[in-house]
């Protein structure tokens, strides 16, 4: 009895040591180690308009204070010099103070210029979400960053090889339309490069519209579990889109692991991630 008491010690002991060693990996040590993710696309318009243009795709920040996480990704930034940056939501924490994702916001820099939409959790204080386009107690445009914020719209980039059009969908007001509204607003027949912060909504598109989608919300998981579990939990994002390329006809999206977390505050085999777009011909 004396004997097996002590095996059982001995084993709830490991098994408790092996899960404190866990639990401070996926706290304290893979949220920091970001990868540059290099991500190859054959297309031939994209790739001549875009020729060997340096293409940046963050997500999901969730910044409370900028710390050590987001120095590295600002060097990282900095080091790729990208000619295009592409931001796809949730840059602050929910409800949290949105003055450390604005001073971050304001410390990217790219050539050509930098497009991006908004998340839920920018939205999750109304009022201070107004301050990611507008200045302070003023309806004019912030001068804070480069960011050219698009709410259910669009631009034209204008390039040596050519033009592509950037769209974004905004998660507040496309909840708000209905169905055939929200499809009118980007059923265009030219091909673009679309925003997305929700990748569930790739599915609104045409198979035979001609988009690249990048999408982010997901963070992978934060967790390395199968599809069919994120199903039965209720993460429908998860488990159709976690993370990783994705193509249906001519319609294809990417979704990033991001580079914070949200609720539980730990990675687990799904690094943080900046993207590098390379679209090649």
């Amino acid at each position: 009895m004396k004997h097996k008491t002590k095996k059982y010690f001995k084993n709830f002991s490991l098994i408790l040591g092996l899960l404190s060693l866990t639990a401070i990996y996926g706290r304290w040590i893979e949220p920091y180690q970001i990868e540059i993710h290099h991500l190859w696309i054959q297309d031939e318009y994209f790739g001549k308009v875009f020729g060997r243009k340096i293409l940046v795709q963050l997500s999901d920040l969730h910044i409370n204070k900028i710390g050590r996480q987001g120095e590295k990704v600002l060097q990282i930034i900095d080091r790729l010099d990208p000619d295009i940056i592409f931001l796809t939501g949730d840059y602050a924490k929910w409800q949290g103070d949105y003055e450390d994702a604005l001073a971050f916001l304001s410390q990217l820099k790219a050539k050509i210029g930098i497009w991006g939409i908004l998340g839920d959790y920018d939205y999750s204080d109304s009022r201070k979400s107004c301050l990611f386009c507008h200045e302070a107690n003023s309806g004019s445009f912030t001068k804070r960053h480069q960011v050219h914020f698009l709410r259910n719209s669009s631009e034209l980039i204008n390039l040596p090889n050519g033009s592509i059009r950037v769209e974004g969908i905004d998660p507040e007001k496309t909840e708000s339309l209905p169905p055939e509204k929200s499809l009118q607003l980007f059923k265009k027949a030219e091909p673009a490069v679309v925003l997305s912060h929700n990748p569930l909504l790739f599915k609104m598109f045409d198979k035979n519209q001609h988009i690249f989608m990048l999408a982010g919300d997901t963070h992978g998981g934060q967790f390395a579990l199968p599809s069919w579990l994120w199903n039965i939990i209720g993460y429908k994002k998860n488990a159709a889109y976690s993370q990783g390329l994705f193509e249906e006809g001519n319609k294809r999206m990417f979704v990033t692991r991001g580079i914070g977390t949200s609720h539980i505050p730990i990675r687990l085999f799904r690094r943080p991630e900046v993207v590098v777009l390379h679209f090649v011909q």
